[in-house]
Parts: C-alpha cells; structure tokens; sequence
C-alpha cells in the first residue's frame, strides 16, 4: 500500500507540474510523446487510485458487517466477512477482522462462529507462524469456555495468551488479558485475586500512557474494593476512573467534532459522570448510608435523556434508589421503582438484570407482608437464577423461599441452600487455588527459564575458554588432515570423472557400431530380402515371399529399434514427443511432465540417448505386457543428477520373479553403465514405478 500511495503522489506532482508551466512544442513528434507520456501516468495513477478505492471499499464493508453483526447477530456474516478479507490477502487486515469477529460472536454468545474465528486464527498461525496470532487464538478458547461458564478454563487459555504476549513485549495485550482475568477472579469471589491482576495490568500499561484500558483497570480495582469492603479505597479508584475516561473522550472530541459527532461526545461524557455516580452510590450502600447513596443515584438519573441514551445505567440507577428507599423503609415507593424496572429489563429481554429485579421485588413484598407476591416473584427469580448458574441470586431466592414456604418444603429448600452454599464455597476455594496455581506455575516457569538461561550463558562462556585452550593445537591437526582429505578428495574425484568420462566413451562406440548394425540391416540386409523376395514373386513361389515378407518387416523392426535420430538434429524432447506419438492411442495414453525444466543441451547425447532408448523399451512392455492405459514420464533435474520416473497403472508383476528378471536386468545395466541407478517397484494390480537417477558429471 505503500508503494501505491507514493505512486499516487508522484502523478499527482507530475499533473501538478504539467498545470503550473507551460510546454512549448516545436515539433509534432515532441508532442506526440509528451501526450503519450501524460496518458501513461493518467493510466497509473487510475490503476493505483482503483485499487487503493478497492481496499479502502472492502474496509468500509468488513465494518459495515462486524456492526450488523453485533445488531443482528446473524450468523452468515462472519463468514461472509472472512471471505472478503481473505479475497484482499492482507495479513494484518485478516488477523484483525478474524479477531474482532470473536469478540462479537463472544458477546452475542455465537459459540459456532466463536470456534470458527479461532479456528481461522490458528490457520493463520500455522501459515504465517505470527505469534500474536497464537495469543489472540488462545484468547478466542478462553472466551469460548467463558460462553460455557467454565470460568477456570477460561482463565487457563486467558493466562496462556497473557504468557506470549509478555514475550512479544506487548504491553497493551497483556493488559487485556489481565483485565480478563481479573473480571473472571471477581465473578468467583476471589477479590484478592482480582485486585492482584489488576494491579499487574497496571504496571503493564502505565508506562504507555494510554489512558481507555488504565481506566477500566481502576475501575475494575475500586469494584474488587467495594466487594472487600474497603469503600473509600474503592471511591477513589472510581474517581480515577472517571478522570482517564474524560480524557480519553476529550482527546477523541476534536476528531470527531470533525466528523460531525462533536454531539456524541459530549453525550458520552455525561453517562461515563452517571456511571460514576452508580459506582459512588454502591459503596455508600455497603457502607449503610443510605440517604447519601440515593443521592448519588438520583444524580445518576438526572443525567440528560439516560432513560433514551444509556438504558441499562437508567435500570441500574432506578434499580438503586429502589433497594435504598426499602432500606429506609420506603416500601410502597420501592415496590414501584422495582415494578419499573422489571417492566424495562422485560422490553429487552435483560435476563441478567432480570434475576436481580424480581429477587428486590420478593424482599419488597416481604417487607410489605404480601407473602404470595414475594414467593412469585423469589421463584422466577431462581429460576432465572439456576438457569444462568448466577450463584449468589440462587443462594438469596433459596433461603428467603425456605422462610417464606411452610413445612417440608421449606426445609428441603434450606437444606437445598446450606448444600449449595457448601459446594460455592469449597468450588471458591478450589478456583481461588487454580487461578493462583495457573500464575505461580507461568511465573516459575519464567524463573526456570532465566535461571536456565544464566546457566546456559555461564556454561557457553566456559566451553568458549575450553575451546580456546585447544583451539591452536586442533588448528595445527586440522589443517594437516584437511590438506591430506582436499588432497585425496581432489584424486579420487578426478578418477571418478575419467571412469565416467570412460564409460560414456564406451556407451558412443557401442552407440555407433549400433547405428552401424542398423543401417546395414536397412540398406544391405533388407535390400538382398527385397530382391529374393521378387525373383520368388515371378517363379510363383508366393508361399515362399510371404515368409520373405513377414522376414523382412521384422528385419525393418529391428533396424528401427536399435537406431535413433541424431540428438544434434533433433532435440531429446523433440525425439519422446515422437516417440509418444508413434505409441499413443485412445486406450494408452502418455503424458509427459517438467521436461521443459531440464537444460537438455547441457546434457551429453550418450546419456539421452540411453535415456531415449530406456524408455522406449519401457514403453514397449507396458503397452504390450503390462496392459497399462496410462503411463507417466515424470523429469526433474536436481544439482547434480537427472532423475526420470515412469509409473504405470498396468497389471503389476512381482519384482524378484525369476521370469521377469532378463528384460529389468538389461535396462539395469544400461544405465548403470553411465553411473545411473535404476530401481523398480511394482505389486500386482496396482501398477509398476521405475525410478533412474544419472549423473550429470559422473561425481
């Protein structure tokens, strides 16, 4: 991309050029090549604009997908927005979009293109070996398991992504992922945990100076303090919260105030003070205050249009100052702010939000002494409860229901409550020790490493002084040897070129006195048959010139088979394409593959043509005795050696049978006599494969 935006700042400098001075042409042909010139560069910079248009095109619609995803949540635009990314080949664009989509199918709880986006991303690693590709896939496993409430697994592949990104010093990653765990830590009650993690991810991100992940940390700190009761802890950490989430929007205003969404801005400030403010009113709540928490709630829900822009803070905050009037005994009017609040949370279908609504309107009721109402509303609410395996709402409903029922039942429901509560609290712990385990084991395993690492540097510095201590006297001993092994390497190798130069000498005179044999059969042989053949014809021996005749066809076939074109008229590929030719029918077909990579004219003519005769004999027994209706002639050429693999699909024979050891032995000795290696392999009804390897040089 790079290259084509200076493509287009290069045009846009010559049209730039072109406008400001004036071209004086003196002559037609001057200005027949200025014009052809402009219209080239016109032809660039149109080629370039189209294709930057075309990326730029295909960005906008991966977006446009990734938010009707997220408002649809139909399930086909992952995929279509992967094939689209994938089209543009983009390494960047991809992980990015592979990413962002299992974020989204994450929160739309799309488990199917969760695990299609992972899978996409270990694709990518595997191809590309990207490291941080491998540490958002372990991410995408970790939200998968987070879908299915499998909260330690989830923390494990969290933990494992953490791990590779301190490796690649990716500060902003790793703070991701502590700020995943943590969440994680605090929804299992372990907020010493959380805080830990928090706390980690802050010495990761501080130094950045980014402010948006830094101030969902402090936030998430100060909800990890409120839980452990230190609220004035938590309030300041809420402060800083809000302070770094103003920044980040004020930074981001005068962007957007140019793109037209200066409004939005400024909206989103206010509800960032009404999501402080629920915060506030939480841990003036916990801390039994309850008039000074209504008053931070009610400032919540006094923010400009929270009900129309922000309607889940709006629940939050009127669900607040419902909890806080039944603590001050306001019961009739916490009833209906509860009523409100359900009826919201039931519009949109807030299943969460919707277990805390009903369990306030039971204790309501209760508090109103309308028993029924209570008991209603407690059982939807564990029900709604069990369901999203929300432990803390299970445990409130069961025991006010084990008030509320008479008899039995509410025994059973008590003793339901005192088993679970049991079990949350040994799984707490037991997840307390994971969680604690998973990042002593990553932190050890860091410590082993570097100890390992020291050792390993130590022990290197030591072999290098050992070495450094034997080094003159193995340098001596060394260069000795290697004078005696180049020298004798150097005369065996010579001995080796003459044996093979020798044997393709050998090869040419039997190739001559072949080509000799022939063309005595030809011209000398076949001439005296021709002429027997016609002083029988007129004596009317006809029984006779038959026999002459099928005599003398066989005497052509002979003189045909031993003899071959001259390789310095006709080309070696030239030579098999006709000797395909003369073979090939519909029911034996010949392909022929990378013959064309082979430098032919390099090669010396007696190893084509032994090469050539080789696979005319195999042409001939695979036609006739193997019954094959393929054949394949496979070259390659390598450094040093020429390789030919001719395979059939024929009937096959057994290799070491006596019977077909004569016809192999021949072809063997061919080509082993240019220093060629021959093997065959072949089973029955699966057809025959020769393999011949031939030196180039005879090395």
């Amino acid at each position: 991309m790079k290259l084509e935006k200076d493509s287009l700042i290069i045009s846009y400098n010559f049209f730039k050029l072109m406008s400001n001075h004036k071209l004086i042409i003196k002559t037609n042909y001057l200005f027949y090549g200025q014009t052809k010139l402009l219209f080239l560069f016109f032809l660039v910079s149109f080629s370039v604009f189209s294709q930057e248009k075309d990326f730029d095109n295909s960005i906008d619609s991966i977006t446009f997908l990734l938010n009707q995803y997220k408002k649809t949540k139909q399930p086909h635009l992952p995929q279509k927005a992967f094939l689209l990314a994938e089209k543009i080949k983009g390494d960047s664009l991809l992980k990015r979009t592979y990413s962002s989509f299992a974020v989204k199918s994450f929160l739309n709880k799309d488990l199917a293109n969760l695990s299609l986006s992972e899978r996409k991303l270990h694709e990518f690693y595997i191809r590309t070996r990207d490291s941080s590709a491998l540490a958002q896939q372990y991410y995408c496993k970790g939200l998968f398991f987070k879908v299915k409430l499998k909260q330690d697994s989830a923390f494990y592949y969290y933990n494992k992504s953490k791990n590779i990104s301190t490796q690649l010093k990716d500060s902003l990653e790793v703070t991701k992922r502590l700020l995943s765990m943590a969440a994680i830590q605090y929804d299992e009650r372990d907020y010493l945990g959380s805080e830990i993690s928090i706390i980690e991810g802050l010495r990761f991100v501080e130094p950045l100076k980014e402010v948006f992940y830094t101030g969902f940390l402090y936030e998430r700190l100060g909800n990890a303090l409120h839980r452990s009761g230190r609220q004035k802890e938590a309030r300041k950490k809420f402060l800083i919260f809000f302070e770094l989430q103003k920044r980040s929007s004020l930074e981001k205003l005068e962007l957007q105030k140019a793109r037209g969404y200066a409004n939005f801005a400024d909206t989103k400030i206010k509800y960032q003070k009404a999501r402080l403010y629920n915060n506030l009113a939480d841990t003036y709540t916990s801390e039994g205050n309850y008039t000074r928490a209504l008053e931070y709630y009610k400032k919540s829900l006094s923010t400009d249009s929270i009900m129309l822009n922000s309607i889940q803070r709006y629940e939050v905050a009127l669900g607040g100052i419902a909890f806080n009037h039944l603590m001050l005994g306001n019961i009739k009017l916490a009833i209906k702010e509860y009523s409100e609040v359900l009826k919201s949370r039931q519009n949109r279908k807030y299943e969460r939000g919707l277990v805390v609504t009903h369990s306030g309107l039971a204790d309501a009721y209760v508090a109103n002494n309308e028993t029924k109402k209570a008991i209603f509303h407690s059982n939807i609410g564990l029900e709604k409860a069990k369901k999203m395996q929300y432990n803390f709402y299970i445990l409130e409903n069961l025991l006010l229901l084990s008030k509320l029922e008479k008899g039995e039942k509410g025994r059973l429901l008590l003793q339901e409550h005192f088993i679970l509560s049991d079990s949350l609290f040994k799984r707490e712990r037991s997840l307390k020790n994971q969680f604690a385990n998973v990042q002593y084991e990553a932190e050890k395993k860091d410590r082993e490493n570097a100890s390992l690492k020291q050792e390993n540097s130590k022990r290197e510095l030591e072999l290098v002084t050992e070495k450094q201590h034997k080094i003159i006297g193995w340098l001596i001993a060394g260069i000795s040897i290697l004078f005696i092994g180049f020298g004798g390497s150097l005369v065996l190798s010579r001995r080796k070129k003459m044996l093979f130069e020798a044997q393709l000498k050998q090869v040419e005179v039997r190739e001559t006195e072949r080509q000799q044999i022939a063309k005595s059969l030809h011209d000398e042989v076949a001439g005296d048959i021709r002429m027997l053949h016609l002083k029988l014809s007129k004596t009317n021996q006809l029984e006779d010139a038959k026999s002459l005749d099928i005599i003398n066809e066989n005497v052509r076939n002979l003189s045909h088979q031993i003899s071959s074109e001259s390789f310095n008229e006709v080309s070696f590929k030239d030579q098999i394409i006709n000797l395909i030719s003369e073979y090939f029918e519909v029911s034996f077909r010949i392909k022929v593959e990378e013959i064309d990579t082979i430098e032919w004219k390099t090669i010396n003519n007696s190893i084509k043509r032994t090469l050539f005769l080789t696979i005319r004999e195999i042409i001939q027994n695979a036609k006739k005795h193997a019954e094959a209706s393929v054949l394949i002639l496979s070259f390659k050429e390598t450094k040093k050696s020429i390789v030919l693999i001719i395979s059939d699909n024929g009937k096959g024979f057994e290799v070491n049978a006596k019977k077909n050891g004569i016809g192999l032995k021949n072809l063997k000795e061919r080509i082993e006599e240019i220093s060629g290696v021959f093997t065959v392999e072949s089973e029955i009804e699966k057809g025959t494969k020769i393999t011949i390897e031939i030196s180039k040089n005879g090395k």
